[in-house]
């Protein structure tokens, strides 16, 4: 019974993110014409130029500058709603190219809705991990990662971070399992989740080799690497041969063809990410003050994290030192590719996107400052997820140029996200809230009016 009641809590916070409008922009709009083009049998976007201004040129053509993992997972939910002829119509935007039409909001909520399926299997891998390091706080710590961190208005914006995190975090879960159940094939299970986590987005490149390290420190190192690195080649295929369909070759993607200016033609300057190696150059320290501490910065906007990665350290007290190394490795990391990148926020978003990844893999020692430090920990997430829901409910892609208080300018002054789904207009943040209150008093509330009844029993030791 208390297993269904937490499923249910999670799946809650879900409905709630299904709920809300997606608004949409140049990140969504690439993706969805690649959904388009594959319906119609291509990787290229010339008929469906009308979404994006994220595209790239090569050979005459136009696809998409996006992974093409998040287009083919939407594919079946695409190709249902069109033969239900439920898929809006184009319309006028200035969104992308010039003279060009451009898609209706619904159009992103149907095929985001793989987005919020990705959203709560996370939530479950999070609760399932979670209760074998720290028994009891999965639903908890769920919770707070569900609701206090970007995962939640990143849910609801139809962009490939949730599911690649799922992916990665997937992988995670796997090797953890086995660590104390050695298999081979939850190795290579491993592998091949992590190979598919680049396929739905290529930063995950960098858990995808953290993982490997942890893979292979936990058991014996040759026949670990093999499995997973043959999991790994694998789950990476997809990719090459999407590459190698679109632009001839598996070494070639939509980022190395980028378009910088759009111009009249669509293309008029070419190399967005030319420098450094696809737009990573070095380490820069103003940059990394931008992304953690300034008003959308990663610990700034949610100080759950900075909690999180302080419970590192209990983590390792309670005998789990690899996967403490593994977390703070892949932070590093993750700080050190973002700090390097030309564009380390990612434009208009909840905060710095590209640490997406990272936010699962902070369940753990979340968990074990939620033990160590629990009054602390629980102020930090609700502090945490006031920013979150707001962003959620306001404007989750908010302007570089707008501060967070935006959102809550925009929750006060009444939204319409919800206006065209469901025609509820103003209640948008009403809708968003019913269901995230039943899974706040099912995650919060139940346990302990469930507890108290057995609280007035004697126990062994007193009887």
């Amino acid at each position: 019974m208390t297993r269904a009641l937490e499923i249910a809590a999670l799946a809650l916070v879900a409905i709630a993110a299904a709920t809300q409008h997606p608004l949409t922009g140049w990140n969504a709009g690439a993706h969805y014409a690649l959904v388009q083009s594959l319906a119609d049998g291509t990787p290229r976007i010339d008929d469906h130029l009308n979404q994006s201004g994220d595209i790239a040129y090569h050979d005459g053509h136009y696809f998409a500058a996006k992974s093409p993992g998040l287009a083919f997972l939407s594919l079946p939910v695409y190709l249902a709603f069109d033969a239900a002829g439920s898929i809006p119509a184009t319309s006028p935007t200035s969104l992308g190219p010039p003279g060009a039409k451009g898609i209706q909001e619904r159009a992103i909520w149907q095929v985001n809705l793989v987005v919020i399926a990705c959203f709560f299997v996370l939530l479950l891998l999070v609760r399932t991990a979670v209760n074998w390091v720290v028994p009891g706080a999965g639903l908890a710590v769920a919770l707070m990662l569900g609701l206090g961190t970007m995962l939640l208005p990143l849910a609801t914006v139809y962009f490939s971070h949730v599911p690649s995190a799922m992916l990665g975090f997937a992988a995670f879960t796997l090797l953890l399992r086995a660590r104390s159940r050695r298999n081979d094939l939850t190795i290579a299970l491993a592998g091949l989740l992590a190979g598919l986590a680049v396929f739905m987005e290529v930063t995950l490149a960098v858990v995808a080799v953290c993982l490997g390290v942890y893979a292979v420190l936990m058991g014996p190192r040759l026949r670990r690497a093999a499995l997973y690195g043959a999991g790994l080649v694998v789950g990476i295929l997809p990719l090459a041969a999407y590459n190698w369909w679109a632009f001839g070759s598996p070494f070639e993607n939509g980022y190395s063809h980028a378009v910088k200016e759009l111009g009249r033609s669509g293309h008029a300057v070419i190399g967005a990410n030319a420098s450094g190696f696809f737009g990573v150059t070095h380490p820069r320290l103003d940059t990394l003050r931008e992304i953690l501490v300034s008003e959308r910065g990663f610990f700034a906007i949610t100080p759950i994290t900075v909690i999180a990665l302080a419970g590192l350290v209990p983590l390792a007290r309670r005998g789990y030192r690899p996967e403490a190394v593994l977390v703070g490795g892949t932070t590093l990391a993750m700080f050190v590719f973002n700090a390097s990148y030309y564009l380390p926020m990612g434009g208009a978003a909840p905060g710095p996107r590209f640490l997406t990844p990272l936010l699962p893999l902070l369940a753990l020692p979340l968990a074990a400052a939620l033990r160590a430090w629990p009054l602390i920990t629980i102020a930090g997430a609700a502090v945490s997820a006031f920013w979150m829901i707001v962003a959620t409910v306001g404007e989750p892609i908010l302007d570089p140029a707008k501060a967070p208080t935006a959102w809550v300018a925009h929750v006060v002054h009444g939204t319409d996200l919800a206006q065209s789904i469901f025609g509820v207009g103003r209640t948008a943040e009403l809708v968003f809230a019913v269901p995230v209150a039943f899974a706040l008093f099912i995650g919060l509330l139940l346990p302990a009016l469930l507890r108290a009844p057995a609280s007035t029993t004697p126990t062994a030791e007193s009887g």
